[in-house]
């Protein structure tokens, strides 16, 4: 792996703040492409950023997405502040949500986030402190998925 960071920057998330989702994904993605990465990862990028993004809207008080631009990979990170997820397992079930009704009305809430992030990205780690939120670790490799 190559460890000279290209880029780093970090990009806020309010919760409940609907008006506001996909801000910080379209930041992300405006910092790829100047960073010239290329479409197909930057398309993946994007796809699980929005997800996660709008989880942290969705479910959390606040957050911040980190993102991290190296020579072969590129790493968001996300932290939120809010109830955590009680079981990962069934949170990663498609299908599954624990979002409300207000989010659910808004068009949210099919419980595709986690399954469709985790289908984007090479690799995913996951964490949850019930009371104090969630912290996901995403890894996409550039220039195309690696196996292993």
């Amino acid at each position: 792996m190559n460890d000279q960071r290209l880029a780093h920057e970090e990009f806020p998330i309010l919760g409940q703040a609907y008006f506001m989702g996909g801000r910080a994904s379209t930041s992300v993605k405006r910092v790829l492409s100047q960073a010239e990465v290329d479409g197909e990862t930057i398309r993946r990028v994007s796809v699980a950023c929005y997800e996660a993004e709008m989880n942290v809207v969705l479910h959390a008080r606040s957050g911040y997405i980190s993102l991290d631009v190296y020579p072969d990979r590129v790493v968001l990170g996300i932290l939120d502040q809010g109830p955590g997820i009680e079981d990962i397992e069934l949170a990663m079930t498609p299908g599954w949500s624990s979002a409300t009704e207000e989010a659910r009305a808004l068009g949210f809430g099919a419980g595709m986030g986690l399954p469709n992030i985790q289908d984007q990205a090479d690799d995913m780690e996951i964490e949850s402190t019930v009371g104090e939120g969630v912290r996901l670790l995403l890894t996409f490799h550039r220039g195309g998925r690696q196996d292993g």
